[in-house]
């Protein structure tokens, strides 16, 4: 039987729960010897349609060894203009389905294909695991008291200028009832390390907060236009108005001006870049202080924007942009240090550096729902190690 009938089949003794342990020993094998990676790509492109299946059951022993067998391979970058130090790791979706349960329950694996090496499982104290992040904001009323929303229960929060303030699992729903007499007044709702929250606009518009973020918006929208201030990362769902078009203005950065549309933006003030990608409908973005020299998105573009120097990019990588936003890390092409921002910022770390950190580029995703031991087990197949030492300090060593 050629190899690829052969792994269609053992992976289907796999998904039916009827694989005996010597066809795990021979999938395993199989996968093992792959140089050119053709097998794991078939292996791949079979658990795309058959991975929602529920795991088989298991002896977690061999499954762990299974697994660690299969998920292991060393890859360079195809781009012979990189440099070769760089090493790339690659997290497999499809496996989850089956390697799951070996190690977490959401699957997270890098793949060394090259000589196994022993992976060194990291030090901890149980008591200082970090669980993740969770929904939580702080909302700042126009008077500047400030309401912890992590606490509060179901029900009407405030009354501001005319509009009604309603929690509703999670989500801060403003709702006009009446047009408020006297200034507009502006509402803040900010995220720390560790939070995320999703707010209702006064006229519809929906935005889901990530953590480190703030939104600074009127409890009204009255005039010609809708301006809100934002820092962070969020992603919007505007509420379509050509009467009154949708601003929103990033402090010292960008400018964007839209109808009616979706879009993510990237801009964290301790961050060079911000980015920001349209999923649909049109966004047209200027640099803060400047009437000239803007740039109109397409669905599926992402600018990149660095101080006064715009730069667009076709086809870009969507899911990506909005992954944080469905439950999930996605760290395609995302070097160590940019990892360790996300995972500094979701589980609320003070993340520092013990000599030389590899360079390392990581492609694949993983669950935001993990404890972060569970996250720094399946990092630990790479060249870099953690220790976590009290007060959420995460120390990364080469």
């Amino acid at each position: 039987m050629e190899p690829n009938a052969r792994l269609t089949y053992l992976l289907e003794r796999l998904a039916s729960r009827t694989a005996t342990p010597e066809e795990l020993d021979e999938l395993t094998g199989l996968v093992d010897s792959d140089d050119s990676g053709v097998l794991i790509d078939d292996a791949e492109s079979w658990l795309e349609v058959h991975g929602s299946q529920e795991p088989p059951a298991y002896n977690s022993q061999q499954w762990r060894q299974v697994a660690d067998q299969i998920l292991r391979s060393d890859k360079l970058p195809a781009d012979p203009i990189a440099p070769q130090e760089t090493r790339v790791h690659y997290l497999h979706k499809w496996w989850w389905a089956v390697a799951a349960v070996v190690v977490i329950a959401a699957g997270t694996w890098y793949l060394n294909r090259n000589t196994p090496q022993p992976v060194r499982q990291m030090v901890r104290n149980a008591s200082l695991d970090v669980a993740p992040g969770q929904t939580g904001a702080i909302l700042t009323l126009a008077d500047g008291s400030q309401l912890v929303l992590d606490s509060a229960g179901n029900g009407v929060i405030t009354r501001q200028n005319g509009a009604t303030v309603v929690l509703h699992n999670g989500d801060l729903q403003y709702t006009p009832e009446q047009a408020g007499a006297g200034a507009v007044q502006y509402n803040t709702v900010t995220t720390a390390k560790g939070r995320q929250f999703t707010i209702t606009l006064p006229d519809g518009t929906k935005v889901w907060l990530n953590a480190s973020s703030s939104l600074r918006f009127p409890v009204a929208f009255k005039g010609a236009g809708r301006t809100v201030e934002f820092t962070g990362e969020a992603y919007f769902e505007v509420a379509a108005n050509a009467q009154q078009p949708f601003r929103v203005n990033v402090p010292d950065r960008i400018n964007l001006e839209v109808l009616g549309t979706a879009f993510n933006i990237n801009a964290y003030t301790n961050d060079r870049n911000s980015y920001t990608t349209l999923v649909n409908g049109g966004v047209k973005i200027s640099q803060t202080g400047r009437t000239n020299g803007a740039v109109v998105l397409k669905p599926g573009e992402q600018l990149q924007a660095s101080g006064s120097s715009f730069n667009v990019k076709s086809n870009a990588n969507v899911e990506k942009a909005i992954a944080w936003k469905n439950g999930l890390f996605n760290f395609d092409g995302v070097g160590l240090k940019d990892m360790m921002r996300q995972l500094e910022r979701w589980y609320d770390l003070e993340v520092v550096y013990e000599g030389n950190v590899p360079d390392i580029v990581f492609f694949g995703e993983m669950s935001r729902k993990l404890k972060l031991s569970d996250v720094l087990n399946g990092l630990e197949r790479s060249d870099v190690h953690f220790r976590l030492e009290e007060g959420r300090k995460l120390i990364v060593m080469p």
